[in-house]
């Protein structure tokens, strides 16, 4: 059975890449949530404590992945201060689009909301991660999983990381700069992750899809998920550039409080969206000359 869903989703990926072919953007963006929490599956209420903007650059031949902080403060649909995870919770996929598209200036084509323990599997099922931790990486992951795990580092250095193992160290908030850490070290999985992909088979991601999509909530049709897949894979295989970034940058906000929600970034929009647009119009082999 599954072989012949395989079979059906490259058929459907070719037409993809028919219809693809004929546009001609120049980079696609998309969204992908995080819920922190420990349930079975998505659920709609939830916050989404990790939001990242997946760039795919097929011009430059890159991966662009953009954390926004959780604690973001940024204008709702309703024209309300609010926190940047709080936005799909209360205004949905649409809602936390349109405000995210608004402020980078961009068009996203869709989102992909996860529930963290979905993660697991798909670490474990491309092999693992290899990170380097230091002393209090080590403590944290040892508190959040109670020092009940066969696989537990024996201290701070280079660990090997199975999906358990890795998924508490990108929930760690205790250690560095809070949740600029975190996002940096979810960032270091994922680049890991992507690397690892390279050496796959379009069909063997496919299958790797198959196994995780009922964790997975989307606002992409199957022609949207396709062409995602598409662009996604050819950067893979193409052994495209990852590149990080983050909102807000350094020295493009300041703390401050906001009713309801204690202790917030207030965000300078403007200035991360011409950082962030001077990304996208720079040609990586002319700012390394």
């Amino acid at each position: 059975m599954k072989r012949r869903l395989c079979a059906l989703l490259l058929a459907l990926l070719t037409l993809a890449f028919a219809a693809a072919a004929a546009e001609n953007t120049r980079v696609r963006h998309y969204l992908l949530l995080g819920e922190d929490g420990y349930a079975d599956s998505v659920v709609d209420d939830a916050r989404t404590d990790t939001i990242v903007l997946l760039s795919l650059d097929e011009q430059y031949n890159r991966v662009i992945m953009t954390s926004i902080l959780r604690d973001s403060m940024i204008t709702s649909p309703r024209g309300t201060p609010t926190k940047a995870n709080l936005l799909y919770k209360y205004y949905g996929f649409e809602g936390l689009s349109e405000c995210i598209a608004r402020e980078l200036d961009i068009a996203i084509e869709g989102c992909v909301l996860v529930n963290f323990e979905h993660v697991k599997p798909v670490i474990d099922a491309l092999g693992g991660v290899d990170l380097v931790i230091d002393e209090n990486e080590y403590i944290s992951i040892r508190k959040i999983l109670l020092g009940k795990d066969e696989n537990m580092p024996k201290g701070p250095g280079l660990v090997h990381m199975t999906g358990r193992i890795a998924l508490a160290y990108m929930r760690d908030r205790q250690s560095g700069s809070g949740d600029f850490s975190r996002t940096q070290r979810q960032r270091k999985v994922v680049a890991q992750l992507v690397a690892k992909c390279r050496d796959l088979s379009l069909l063997e991601l496919v299958g790797i899809y198959n196994d995780v999509s009922s964790g997975m909530k989307m606002s992409l049709s199957i022609p949207g998920i396709l062409g995602a897949m598409k662009s996604g894979y050819g950067l893979i295989a193409s052994g495209a550039d990852f590149v990080e970034f983050r909102v807000p940058q350094d020295g493009t906000y300041s703390y401050t409080s906001l009713e309801g929600h204690g202790s917030v970034l207030d965000v300078r929009w403007r200035t991360n969206r011409q950082r962030f647009h001077a990304l996208l119009d720079t040609n990586p082999e002319e700012t390394n000359r």
